[in-house]
């Protein structure tokens, strides 16, 4: 048994609708064997792990998987139940796991929810190697395993981004953590807001760097009347002296740019003492302030947006003494506290020993070896900052409105969106008084000692950053359409960001297989139809409204970019990519394809191609019907009994009849146009279009757009400039050429239906198709070619995706042999040689059709022969007007 890779999705996913970790698996030599069938295995493996006696299994009750252990289960289901007990007693405690076939003989995916990646990994890693030790009758060390789990770095949000995205989460607010640490964006597009712990993309840059030079904000402060402790600017040890005289002791050194309590020293006494203490710290600025330390207890003061909204009395970490345990001993026990972790990634800071905490334990006469008398309370450190240990108590409510008052004044003249003030004050809960003294001002504050003292029902300081980001109504979503299906996808995704692009200043972003397109503009090449390429377009403030192009494997291998989406289109889900990713059937496909449609939102619209079953079959999807979308269904037959039922229903549809595009909305009945209308559709009897048509159309109107917008958009369609490489119809002299993506028996079937019109043509067909396709499918496509070509050139596509040199075209020609001895077939040994002996050879009423792998280098050499685009292949044929200089270049 070993590891093949692992890998994490993290939006919604064919096996779960929150984020999976993903480990392959190769079972070798166990891959048929049952654990029952190894003696005293599954009772050393359940003395191991006794928690395995809870999971339910598949009979949803406690005991359950020990019953499958008993019957007999495999390996792969067992790690999974063992990587799930394993993060229950790590305390990431998740509840979902899938051992799936992964494609390839003996290769798994055991797949889990997660919390913290790196954590779920070392669950699935010690899982094996339980299973490892067990088979060779070794001893589990289970607290060893554990607490090698436990030592995993924590990459998970840490407090304060939590509270932010689970705000985000309660309001229904799209939510997505970028990078690995807490930098979180909120919506879609145009609707963005990106929020860093207590950082926005508002927070005043000016204000963030008066704050950071404490000396810089007293003066500032004092200057508007609000009280600060009295201080000195030093920049070296000599200075130390003079500063003294200035000033009263007991002294705070401090660095003069200092964060999160670093470097603080308090009550200092005398020059003696501030000079170890310069010397500790000295090497973190070039600058200190030396300043009378205030009497009174230590709080901070959280305003959001100008308002008051928190209040906290923090409190310096400190030991109490049991007559037994040295100082070490006792923050050691301190630290056992599973509130305190390392840094900010918990509710409370690992306290961590160091040279400021050995001066400040010296001052009170102990040292780290001492053994404190039974209730002797010592101090570890003079501040109280989170940072270093400390702990909080929660006083908002008990703060006068005065005090508020005053902290939001502050908050207003320093010009902080999120503003955290420090105060010493004898008691905060009281009136003001002479106590009362500013120590600093944050930008960017720790949320942490304001967590968790919220009852049940009251709103957190989370929630009052996502208000202040998105005020109340605004959930900073843009509209979102999801297209799918096996063919004919591209074409309608760009059909529908042609009539989503309303005007010039209304932005559409687009994904597709031949790219990433914002407002028009391509920013990226190649096949786009994958999460990152959506990503792109969803994080892009510019973008109004995403058409995204949603392909079966980043489906599989990446999930869905986004949580829901207003609108979602399955053109059709044929049998294509069997035999991969573990897709041994046409129900694999449906299952896969039919994320697309279980995420569309509750009132969102759900476009299905009446005229395939397999799209049809949603509609009884148990998770389609768990909320209340509008289905609408689009047929190219006048008769179509599924969606004759549909409209009886009181439902929407569209279809096709005598050539005209018709639709019901609400009721109403609605004339779109006829075929004629529309550069798409001129050509007579493509049904494939008139199919793609009506999936843009549905979609559009029934998410509001006009009637008459949409005819108009459609109108101006160009098949060849705006549909590039989808059946694009050229004149080369006295020859058609047609250029299109088909890869596959269904849209050869398609390009047949076109040219079974023309029986008197020379039909001739240059193609390969995908070395990762079964050997049924290939077979299946041959045989199509057969039917449909008069004389085929088979090539090797440049990516072989696991095949042989030449093994496709060789089996395709073996095909030919047998079962259509009359067609003339050619191996083609260099692709752009060949093409240009074809192109130059073609003759009156030839038609050629070039199915293509890379659309950029097939145009250059078509370039080379002056073509013509059109939109009929018999008869008079339309040279379309060129909107620029490059489109009849074929750009």
């Amino acid at each position: 048994m070993k590891i093949i890779s692992f890998r994490k999705i993290l939006g919604p996913n064919v096996y779960h609708y929150k984020p999976v970790f993903i480990m392959r698996i190769d079972l070798e030599d166990l891959v048929d064997t049952e654990t029952k069938s190894i003696a005293g295995f599954n009772e050393r493996l359940l003395k191991s792990l006794p928690g395995l006696y809870e999971h339910t299994c598949s009979t949803e009750k406690k005991g359950g998987f020990v019953e499958r252990l008993h019957e007999g289960t495999y390996f792969a289901h067992l790690l999974e139940h063992m990587a799930l007990e394993l993060s229950h007693l790590v305390g990431i405690d998740v509840n979902y796991g899938k051992a799936r076939f992964a494609g390839v003989p003996g290769q798994y995916d055991i797949i889990t929810r997660f919390k913290n990646a790196p954590t779920m990994q070392a669950c699935c890693e010690q899982s094996i190697q339980i299973v490892m030790d067990l088979l060779n009758n070794k001893e589990v060390d289970l607290a060893s395993i554990l607490e090698k789990i436990k030592k995993v770095e924590n990459e998970a949000l840490g407090p304060s981004g939590q509270c932010i995205y689970d705000a985000a989460k309660r309001r229904d607010i799209p939510v997505k953590r970028i990078g690995d640490g807490s930098l979180l964006q909120l919506g879609w597009g145009k609707k963005i807001r990106r929020v860093q712990a207590a950082v926005t993309d508002k927070t005043n840059l000016i204000a963030s760097d008066l704050v950071q030079d404490k000396e810089v904000t007293k003066k500032f402060l004092r200057q508007s009347l609000i009280p600060v402790p009295d201080g000195v600017l030093i920049h070296s040890e000599e200075e130390l002296e003079s500063a003294i005289t200035q000033i009263h002791a007991p002294y705070v050194l401090k660095p003069v740019d200092g964060h999160h309590g670093e470097g603080v020293i308090l009550n200092l006494q005398n020059l003696e003492e501030l000079k170890e203490a310069f010397k500790n710290i000295c090497h973190l600025s070039n600058a200190f302030l030396l300043e009378e330390m205030c009497s009174g207890n230590d709080y901070r003061i959280l305003i959001i947006d100008g308002k008051f909204i928190a209040a906290a009395e923090r409190r310096a970490p400190e030991v109490k003494g049991d007559g037994v345990s040295t100082i070490t001993q006792l923050i050691a026990e301190l630290n056992k506290d599973p509130l305190r972790k390392p840094g900010h990634s918990g509710f409370l800071t690992t306290i961590v020993v160091d040279e400021i905490m050995i001066q400040h334990l010296n001052k009170n006469s102990v040292n780290l070896e001492t053994v404190l008398e039974k209730d002797r309370v010592v101090t570890l450190r003079g501040n109280a900052n989170l940072s270093s240990g400390g702990t909080a108590t929660d006083v908002t409510k008990q703060v006068p409105d005065e005090t508020k008052a005053l902290c939001e004044r502050i908050a207003r003249l320093i010009g902080l969106d999120i503003c955290g003030i420090d105060v010493i004050s004898a008691d905060l809960t009281k009136p003001l008084d002479e106590s009362f003294k500013v120590i600093e001002v944050n930008a960017g504050p720790g949320l942490r000692m304001h967590l968790g003292h919220a009852e049940k029902g009251e709103r957190t300081v989370g929630d009052e950053i996502v208000e202040m980001l998105m005020p109340k109504g605004e959930h900073g979503r843009i509209p979102i359409i999801g297209v799918t299906g096996t063919n004919g996808k591209t074409t309608v995704v760009r059909l529908l960001n042609k009539i989503m692009s309303r005007d010039s200043e209304f932005t559409v972003g687009m994904t597709s297989t031949d790219g990433v397109f914002v407002g028009n503009k391509q920013i990226a090449e190649g096949d786009s139809s994958g999460p990152q390429s959506a990503e792109m377009i969803l994080m892009d403030p510019a973008v109004e409204c995403a058409v995204l192009e949603i392909a079966r494997g980043g489906l599989l291998r990446g999930g869905l970019p986004y949580d829901w989406s207003d609108a979602a289109v399955i053109t059709n889900i044929r049998a294509d990519h069997l035999g991969q990713d573990g897709i041994r059937t046409i129900d694999d496909l449906v299952w896969i394809k039919s994320l697309v449609a279980e995420r569309v939102k509750e009132g969102g619209v759900l476009v299905l191609n009446a005229d395939d079953m397999n799209s049809v079959s949603l509609i009884n999807n148990e998770r389609v019907q768990r909320l209340d979308r509008k289905i609408v269904l689009y047929s190219t037959r006048e008769y179509n009994s599924i969606l004759s039922a549909h409209l009886s229903m009181g439902h929407d549809a569209f279809w096709c009849e005598n050539e005209e595009f018709l639709g019901v909305v609400n009721g109403h009945r609605l004339s779109l146009g006829h075929c004629i209308d529309y550069p798409l559709t001129r050509v007579s009897g493509a049904s494939f279009q008139i199919s793609n048509i009506l999936a843009a159309m549905a979609t559009a109107i029934s998410l509001g757009e006009s009637p008459v917008h949409v005819m108009e958009a459609l109108r101006n369609f160009n098949p060849t400039a705006e549909n590039q490489g989808r059946f694009n119809i050229y004149r080369i002299h006295d020859a058609h050429v047609i250029i299109d993506y088909g890869h596959n028996a269904d849209a050869i079937s398609n390009i047949g239906e076109i040219l079974y019109k023309h029986p008197d043509a020379h039909k001739i067909a240059m193609f390969g198709l995908p070395g990762d396709r079964s050997d049924d499918l290939l077979t299946l496509t041959a045989h199509q070619m057969g039917k449909v070509f008069d004389e085929v050139y088979v090539r090797d596509d440049e990516d072989l995706r696991g095949r042989q040199p030449l093994e496709v075209p060789q089996f395709l020609e073996n095909i030919f042999n047998v079962s259509f001895p009359n067609l003339k077939h050619h191996v083609v040994h260099d692709y752009k040689t060949e093409l240009h002996g074809i192109l130059s050879n073609l003759k009156k009423g030839d038609i050629f059709v070039i199915f293509f792998e890379n659309l950029k280098p097939l145009l250059q050499i078509l370039r080379e022969f002056d073509p013509k685009p059109v939109d009929k292949i018999e008869g008079q044929t339309v040279v379309y007007k060129p909107q620029s200089s490059d489109e009849l270049s074929l750009r």
